[in-house]
């Protein structure tokens, strides 16, 4: 579908490393300005050096004032913000004992919190720029319930806001997508335990992913499943559920505690 990147503006959170530095590479690359935020100014810097039309800039999602601050910053600079990529995001969050509770509260706050935070904030910008696009990074984790159990949760909730905004903001000229990668290959989710495992062969990378964000802003869908080998397990899920159960418990057990 077509679609012009030329001269947009487009913001990714978690930039600092991983899908978010692939995503900002990779959008820069189609002749964006993309404001790559994280909380690793260093990082940053030293990807804007690296790569023409990235913009570094500084910003916590788990802090409120932090994101309207941004949010003031684009605005003023750039006076539009056509795309929106709600990447940042942590591991982490099993649920074993009360001894738990804080990273468990931390993990949804950055994931989930953060996702609605940036989309609230960006909202009004967004829809002034319209058409716009939104894409939430969720996980396959947010579809089949693998993995630490309040990072699922978070997951979950990021699929479950961005299918009901997608049909809420779509009057405002603003296309929300869930975007659920499996098994990916980052500095935060080296996947170590997966990669021993007879799935290792299933480990994408960040530019698979950074590719998909391509193709979702082209097309505007409001879901898509990457790598797509993931996507029958997910189908699964719904059409035999105890297949798919055992399924799913081999691959929770191949991948410890990791998304």
């Amino acid at each position: 579908m077509s679609y012009d990147f030329t001269g947009k503006i487009a913001v990714v959170t978690g930039a600092s490393s991983g899908l978010g530095e692939a995503t900002a590479i990779r959008l820069a690359g189609l002749g964006m300005t993309v404001v790559a935020v994280a909380r690793r100014e260093d990082r940053l810097e030293a990807l804007a050096a690296a790569h023409a039309g990235i913009v570094p800039r500084a910003a916590d999602v788990a802090d409120t004032a932090s994101v309207d601050a941004l949010v003031t910053w684009v605005a003023d600079e750039y006076g539009a913000c056509h795309v929106l990529v709600n990447n940042a995001g942590v591991g982490g969050g099993a649920l074993r004992s009360r001894d738990d509770l804080d990273d468990a509260l931390r993990t949804i706050d950055i994931n989930l919190q953060g996702v609605i935070r940036c989309m609230l904030a960006f909202a009004d910008l967004l829809e002034g720029s319209a058409p716009a696009r939104v894409v939430n990074i969720a996980s396959v984790a947010g579809k089949v319930g693998i993995g630490p159990a309040a990072y699922a949760a978070s997951k979950f909730g990021v699929v479950g806001l961005s299918e009901s905004l997608s049909y809420a903001w779509a009057s405002r000229g603003i296309s929300v997508c869930s975007l659920n990668p499996g098994f990916i290959e980052t500095e935060g989710f080296p996947q170590t335990q997966v990669k021993r495992s007879p799935i290792g062969r299933f480990v994408g990378q960040p530019e698979m992913v950074a590719e998909a964000v391509e193709e979702v802003i082209r097309s505007g869908k409001s879901e898509k499943t990457v790598p797509r080998w993931y996507a029958p397990l997910v189908t699964l899920r719904h059409v035999a559920p105890p297949v798919f159960r055992a399924v799913a418990g081999r691959m929770d057990r191949a991948g410890g505690s990791r998304d």
